[in-house]
């Protein structure tokens, strides 16, 4: 037997050894800060160097990568039922464009109308937002939210409206694209659900593609397909999928370096 595949050999046995007495699993434990309000899932924002805030720079990368003469920069992220995890999912990428060394400008809309969580996800207040600008013409600028990060603005829900669809698919809202599309880099709509209401659908056929959030364990597959043909049917390009609520031990060699 040579050295190396000795090698191999005695480091095996090892790591299983180390896994029988459940030393390899090391929990991971958030940083968060006294007085913020920012929901502590928001890990990007307390912990930027954290394994996690590691794999929303690597969505972060194959986004760019999908296409880097042209790459999708008005980005729908939606999934097909509620409580899967997009609102946090699309914090948590705002946040980690945001951090990009290139210093792109980050717009991140709360495009669900009908039950918007991103102020409260974000610990903020708001009293108008993304459907006063529809609706009443609100000036942009008046509506923007900051959390104390460079780069990145956020756009409250606003007031509730009665036609949250129709307005998705207004003159309004495709004058709103073109000019955010000036304004800043990257633009993210965090957007209601599939299936439940049309909106989300509406929406990210006006942008560059849609991203579909699903939670490990509890989004079905029939669930999922559903989710798939609704999109199709509304001609969404989907660019990927991002799935949250997954648990896995970080190998200690990994662990380690990062």
């Amino acid at each position: 037997m040579g050295k190396f595949t000795e090698a191999i050999r005695k480091a095996a046995e090892k790591r299983i050894e180390r896994v029988e007495k459940k030393e390899e699993f090391k929990p991971y434990v958030i940083r968060t800060v006294a007085d913020s309000k920012i929901d502590p899932h928001v890990v990007t924002y307390f912990d930027p160097t954290s394994p996690i805030s590691e794999q929303y720079r690597t969505l972060r990368t194959n986004l760019q990568a999908l296409d880097k003469t042209n790459p999708p920069k008005v980005l729908a992220i939606t999934s097909a039922i509620h409580g899967e995890g997009k609102t946090i999912t699309s914090i948590n990428m705002a946040i980690t464009f945001a951090h990009d060394l290139n210093k792109k400008s980050i717009l991140l809309v709360d495009a669900d109308l009908r039950k918007g969580n991103l102020t409260k996800a974000l610990g903020l207040k708001a009293d108008k937002g993304f459907a006063d600008i529809l609706t009443d013409g609100a000036n942009i600028e008046d509506s923007l939210l900051n959390i104390g990060i460079d780069n990145l603005n956020i756009l409250p829900a606003g007031n509730k409206p009665h036609n949250p669809a129709e307005l998705m698919g207004a003159a309004k809202m495709r004058q709103f694209i073109s000019e955010v599309k000036k304004q800043y880099d990257y633009v993210f709509f965090d957007c209601p659900p599939v299936i439940p209401v049309t909106d989300a659908s509406v929406l990210a056929h006006q942008c560059d593609g849609a991203l579909m959030v699903l939670q490990a364990g509890r989004t079905q597959k029939g669930i999922i397909a559903h989710a798939q043909d609704r999109l199709s049917s509304a001609k969404v390009k989907v660019l990927g999928y991002v799935m949250t609520n997954i648990e896995y031990h970080i190998p200690e060699y990994i662990y380690r370096y990062l």
